[in-house]
């Protein structure tokens, strides 16, 4: 099966004021195929951020290439890359991003309203009607109780809950989770990690985890570090409790 993200010697430079550049990325070579959950650890300011931006063709390199469910992102206008980007990725971010005065289930159902989509894939391959996948995804997170309540009157976990899901709703082949459990305690943390863990591996997707947190990079299938814009094998142990 083909990757569903591959970066070849990628390089993202940010001119400066006093003329010179900022090499934030460096020559960064990655593939993840569906199934695969690949955690990239690192400081802050270390261009985690910056790595799935360009992974998702948010932010384009100075260098290198970056292919997105086999096609070539270089060339393609904004546009193209948003609808690409809305075919294959998913994603996460640390801030949860929600629309506080729309209820949870309309939070969730925003990825078809903005594709302008009516039916997502189904587990068997036969397409369901959006507002039954976010019905199902809310189940499966724990929130159909939630469901017709603003999102304002959510816990932070319950927040980013809701988040994994909207992120899921079109069966995206790839999720890009950027510091996950960052905002959250640690017993909140766990529990979203457990969340996020298992409806990649029911759903097939990859997975890019972007994280500080020692203990959730390691869960990842393969570890690695994001040091001096280059990426490493990280030294951490799998974790016992990986999925």
């Amino acid at each position: 099966m083909s990757p569903v993200l591959e970066l070849d010697r990628v390089v993202r430079r940010y001119p400066q004021a006093d003329g010179s550049e900022l090499t934030v990325l460096d020559s960064v070579s990655l593939s993840i195929g569906r199934g695969e959950t690949v955690s990239v650890a690192g400081r802050s300011g270390s261009g985690k951020s910056t790595l799935l931006h360009v992974a998702a063709g948010i932010e384009t390199p100075s260098e290198g290439s970056v292919r997105l469910g086999g096609r070539e992102l270089a060339g393609l206008s904004d546009p193209e890359r948003s609808r690409l980007r809305g075919r294959f990725v998913g994603l996460v971010f640390q801030f949860f991003h929600l629309v506080p005065y729309l209820t949870v289930r309309e939070n969730v159902l925003l990825p078809a309203r903005i594709a302008r989509v009516h039916e997502a894939p189904a587990e068997d391959g036969d397409p369901v009607g959006v507002g039954a996948a976010a019905d199902r995804l809310l189940a499966a997170v724990g929130l159909e109780g939630r469901a017709r309540e603003p999102a304002r009157r959510l816990s932070g976990g319950e927040m980013q809950r809701t988040a994994i899901a909207r992120a899921l709703l079109l069966r995206p082949a790839l999720l890009l989770a950027d510091e996950p459990t960052g905002n959250l305690d640690a017993r909140g943390a766990g529990a979203v990690a457990d969340l996020l863990f298992r409806l990649v591996r029911d759903r097939d997707a990859g997975l890019l985890l972007a994280t500080h947190d020692p203990e959730l990079a390691a869960r990842a299938g393969t570890r690695l570090r994001l040091r001096g814009g280059r990426l490493f094998a990280d030294e951490l142990p799998p974790s016992s409790g990986a999925r």
